[in-house]
């Protein structure tokens, strides 16, 4: 991988140290301005608050009620001390005195000359005040400072208002007084220049510190890493000798000493663990690959018995077992027998219908009884179970349960030649494969008895349909023969040159034929005789329509006349008025020549008594 683009660690060290240096002054410096700035502010405010407030107590309130004009000796009155208030201080631009009329806030007398510039005159209308004037202008009973400096077209002021009052203690009025913010606007530059100064000075000194810190800091660990760099490419006989002193860096000095001399044995080690995973990776993706192979070779596959030939023979050739074999269970389930093999021995033990009982010992039998699968070698325990004579080959053996929704189908046994042929892992993909040869089988099972249930269908509707017909035909047979002259009863000749006949048929038997003849004798064209064998076909449908439609009318009429009978009889009071009632409503049905309605078997003693009821209801219902 290329680190060319990557920064040194010296160069992220020295990063890091410098600009946390330059955090730290950024942050000491901003701190240092607003606290000046604010302690500036404050002073300002409070000494605006101290002039503001010695500026209302010299104001006579009773003077100021009584200014009513420009000129008037009262308002020369409050000039003059505003004027000295205003010459007081040399940074106070403007000292103005405020009264609240109907139109609002109103100048009343200003400390500057009336008819110079900016300088309202008596009754002017304050334009644009202040909010804080606004909320405290009528409930102000100290000095109020606006909460900071503004600036306007005339420059920085901060305002302070107090108010005026009586020698009674009555408020007549506010006084303004505006303080220019320049020369604190000024020293807050000042300041903030000098330490724009002090800080630039301070990081060419950080950097060069920072610089020589980071080196310090990087040189043992890039030691460290020219020594990992060594060992990365095989030099595990590189011993770092120069161990540093600094006790995390050393002990890692001394850690990668010690990697060196164990590394070498676990690089053999792990090649060896690596060739014999990627033996069974390749192992798994092969079996993967055949079973995958032979679902899909299956899935095109129908019939039974063929699927079940073409599953052995798959997994024989693609897996490179010299045997497989498909047992089916019973319906009891209770036994299992081969139906498919792929060796000669298998084939033998199909032809004298090789079958297991699930209770017997057997790896087969296990795994119909428990439903689980079972791997078997020919040493140990399993040795019993290798004396086949059909398979003697077999020195593994592996048998899977083929399962659908949880119901046994059957067991694939598959046999090996080699010892130890089977693995763990083997049933995982084995495993995957009977799912799908289940799906396989009970598809083709399902297909066969789906096929069966039709035939059986179709035989049943076709002997009805006879029946039915038969039945219908007995009772009248029905021609219609169409001639120029119209249509009429009877039969037309098919001795004439160019007759045809058609049958009618109906679920493949014949109810009856169309019989069609030209006067010229013209023969009939291909496409005549397939258009007349379509209007047979239609007929047929047609036909049969009519006659269901028949028998759906005659069974409604049946039902409606039981309905109407148990309606009747549910209104008859006695046994006797029942009986009649029932044979005379039975005597009216069309075709019925006698009615009898017994309720018990008759004797010999009661022959007498059974014959007048017969001879009474027969009168009643006939």
């Amino acid at each position: 991988m290329e680190t060319r683009g990557y920064p040194t660690l010296l160069t992220r060290l020295a990063f890091v140290l410098i600009i946390l240096a330059v955090l730290s002054t950024a942050i000491v410096t901003y701190i240092l301005y607003i606290n000046f700035r604010t302690e500036q502010r404050n002073n300002l405010r409070k000494r605006l608050e101290n002039i503001a407030t010695i500026a209302g107590l010299q104001q006579n309130g009773d003077t100021f009620e009584k200014v009513q004009a420009q000129n008037d000796g009262f308002f020369q009155q409050i000039h003059e001390v505003n004027l000295r208030i205003k010459q007081s201080e040399p940074d106070l631009i403007f000292v103005y005195t405020m009264r609240k009329t109907e139109g609002g806030i109103t100048f009343v007398v200003d400390a500057g000359v009336p008819g110079e510039p900016d300088i309202p005159a008596y009754g002017d209308i304050y334009e644009e005040p202040s909010q804080t004037l606004v909320d405290n202008f009528d409930t102000m009973t100290t000095t109020v400072v606006e909460p900071d400096i503004y600036s306007d077209e005339f420059g920085s002021f901060l305002s302070a208002y107090t108010p005026i009052f009586t020698s009674n203690g009555r408020r007549a009025g506010v006084l303004g007084v505006d303080i220019s913010a320049e020369t604190i606007l000024r020293q807050e530059r000042d300041f903030y220049n000098r330490l724009i100064l002090i800080n630039t000075v301070a990081l060419v000194v950080i950097l060069i510190a920072g610089y020589l810190a980071a080196n310090y800091l990087a040189k043992p660990i890039v030691q460290l890493r020219d020594a990992a760099n060594r060992i990365s490419k095989g030099d595990f006989a590189y011993k770092i000798t120069e161990i540093p002193r600094t006790r995390e860096l050393a002990e890692l000095a001394i850690d990668f000493n010690a990697m060196t001399a164990s590394l070498s044995g676990l690089i053999n080690d792990l090649e060896r663990r690596v060739a014999d995973r990627t033996e069974d990776i390749t192992r798994k993706t092969e079996q993967l690959r055949a079973a995958s192979y032979i679902a899909r070779q299956t899935a095109e596959v129908q019939e039974l018995t063929r699927l079940l030939n073409t599953v052995v023979d798959l997994v024989t050739d693609q897996f490179g077992y010299y045997h497989a074999g498909v047992y089916l269970v019973n319906e009891a389930g209770d036994e299992v027998t081969l139906h498919a093999a792929s060796s000669e021995g298998g084939k033998r033990m199909m032809a004298r219908e090789h079958s297991l009982k699930t209770n017997m010992q057997g790896i087969v039998n296990y795994v119909a009884a428990q439903k689980k699968p079972r791997i078997a070698s020919d040493i140990g325990a399993d040795a019993i179970f290798f004396n086949n004579p059909d398979l003697p080959m077999t020195r593994s053996q592996i048998a899977i349960p083929l399962m659908v929704r949880g119901r046994l189908l059957g067991v694939l046994d598959i046999h090996s030649d080699k010892p130890s042929a089977f693995t763990v892992q083997d049933i995982d993909v084995l495993g995957t494969l009977a799912d799908q040869i289940s799906v396989a089988i009970d598809n083709a099972r399902l297909l066969e008895e789906s096929q069966t249930a039709l035939l059986q269908l179709e035989a049943i509707t076709a002997v009805r349909t006879r029946e039915a017909w038969d039945q219908k035909l007995k009772e009248k047979q029905r021609v219609v023969t169409y001639t120029p002259l119209g249509l009429r009863a009877g039969r037309l000749s098919n001795s004439e040159d160019g007759g045809m006949s058609v049958p009618v048929t109906l679920r493949g038997q014949k109810i009856g034929g169309i019989s069609i003849a030209r006067k010229d004798g013209t023969p009939w064209s291909q496409q005549d005789q397939e258009l007349i064998a379509d209007v047979a076909v239609q007929a047929g449908l047609a036909i049969e329509n009519i006659r269901l439609l028949d028998e759906a009318t005659t069974r409604a009429k049946q039902e409606h006349l039981v309905g109407g009978l148990a309606f009747r009889f549910s209104q008859a009071l006695d046994i006797d008025s029942l009986l009649q009632t029932a044979a005379r409503e039975l005597g009216q049905i069309p075709g019925v020549e006698e009615t009898t309605v017994i309720i018990a078997q008759p004797d010999d003693d009661d022959a007498n008594h059974s014959s007048s009821a017969k001879n009474a209801l027969r009168r009643n219902g006939s």
